[in-house]
């Protein structure tokens, strides 16, 4: 569990890339400790793959002696009245009489058909699949904190870009106002202007308050309290150089689903071993030692002890049971051969939810690079349309259509940009590199 932590907080700042942040900033590789520390889903895998190493023993499996301790002792009193046929007759009133007995036995399985064996082998593997299912819980739980804290970093961008369209809209109200003071324009510049500046408040307002919902989701992630204050780092560092065939050949060596479909095929195969463990004979051995002593005022003998030990050997075999063990070890075939097609489907599923992600990542780097472009010249076309309002050769409606191009071109970039980091964890996540 501590290797795998250490393993996440070296892939986290590999993620940011090792900039400057202030200290007050909630890093990635922080997140990413405090969720695998503090995760509940986290804490409930765990504590079942605990449960599943304490069942993987020789004595679960069946393979150690079974030793037992019993002991008992009771006291009787009654009212006896006996008549021989000598004509003698005995009465008492209040006859007592006493038991002890005590004893330790001990049961041994020597050979059930190798059935021991192969048990011990199935809680091997049962542990290795919860430990599977840990490894899964603890990658989607990274994955998902990867991705929250990404979407507070577009986000948090975003209301960066509505609060500079409100400093655009502001100071495009002041010239109009001015316009309306001096003569040089009319009153219903200024109110378009108004009303665009209204339109982006409002906008900034909502974005402000997705963005705190975010914050909100990332905490719980976290398992803190939800209204936490922090803040975030600034940049959405890409890996541009992922590479199909190699991701698909960690795929299928690493990714847990495949591995866990793998596993359940070992599992039944030994379950299909231990029906055919049925087709030999069983041999125990027992022995013990016991005890036994007696007292009675009106018994023949008024005491009688006994103790002594006691050892065998017994075999069994089954000659016919109605056909069941073989309905059983037919079912247990049946179960195998769906396990492996399991395995195949599970392997053809993942491939190509491989690729899907992987045509994501690719266009999305692209669109990103385009969109980058785009936002530089969206950028300087604002600042040319900007001074031809100012000047007057510009109208409300082309400088409000420029400054929404900019936006446009903006919320573009962002999306494109943060979906290309959501495919690129995806893709590290399904080939088993966030637990690394």
């Amino acid at each position: 569990m501590n290797k795998k932590v250490i393993k996440l907080i070296f892939f986290a700042q590999i993620l940011l890339g090792g900039s400057l942040i202030a200290q007050d900033t909630l890093l990635l590789d922080q997140a990413v400790v405090i969720a695998v520390q503090k995760n509940y889903d986290i804490t409930l895998a765990a504590k079942d793959s605990r449960i599943a190493e304490l069942n993987n023993t020789p004595g679960a499996a069946g393979m150690l002696p079974k030793l037992s301790l019993a002991g008992a002792r009771s006291t009787s009193t009654s009212k006896t009245y006996e008549q021989y046929n000598d004509g003698r007759e005995k009465q008492s009133p209040n006859a007592k009489s006493n038991n002890l007995s005590g004893g330790i036995s001990l049961a041994w399985t020597l050979f059930d058909g190798f059935n021991m064996f192969i048990q011990k082998n199935r809680l091997s593997e049962l542990k290795y699949m919860t430990d599977l299912q840990l490894q899964s819980v603890i990658e989607n739980t990274v994955t998902d904190v990867i991705l929250a804290y990404y979407t507070i970093i577009t986000q948090q961008k975003m209301v960066e870009v509505y609060r500079e369209a409100m400093a655009i809209t502001s100071e495009r109200k002041r010239i109009a106002k001015a316009g309306v003071t001096f003569g040089s324009s009319s009153e219903l510049s200024f109110l378009q202007a108004s009303v665009d500046y209204n339109a982006d408040s409002s906008a900034f307002i909502q974005q402000a308050k997705m963005l705190q919902n975010y914050k909100v989701e990332l905490n719980r992630l976290l398992c803190r309290d939800l209204f936490q204050p922090f803040e975030v780092t600034s940049d959405i560092p890409v890996q541009s150089g992922l590479i199909f065939e190699k991701l698909w050949s960690q795929v299928k060596e690493e990714n847990p689903e495949i591995r866990m479909a793998r596993t359940n095929l070992s599992i039944v195969m030994l379950e299909r071993k231990m029906a055919n463990s049925t087709l030999y004979p069983r041999l125990n051995f027992t022995s013990g030692y016991n005890y036994n002593k007696s007292e009675s005022e009106v018994a023949i003998t008024s005491l009688s002890q006994r103790n002594g030990y006691n050892f065998g050997v017994n075999a069994s075999y089954t000659l016919f049971d109605g056909f069941n063990e073989n309905h059983n070890r037919s079912k247990a075939q049946i179960r195998v051969e769906s396990a492996k097609v399991e395995v195949e489907q599970s392997e053809l599923n993942s491939k190509a939810h491989l690729q899907r992600i992987f045509n994501d990542y690719e266009t999305n780097l692209q669109l990103a690079a385009f969109e980058k472009e785009n936002v530089k010249l969206a950028i300087r076309n604002l600042t040319i349309a900007q001074e031809k309002y100012r000047i007057g050769s510009s109208n409300d409606i082309e400088l409000r259509e420029t400054q929404k191009k900019l936006m446009d071109a903006e919320n573009r970039f962002l999306t494109a940009q943060f979906r290309s980091k959501s495919s690129e964890t995806e893709l590290l996540r399904m080939s088993g590199q966030l637990s690394r």
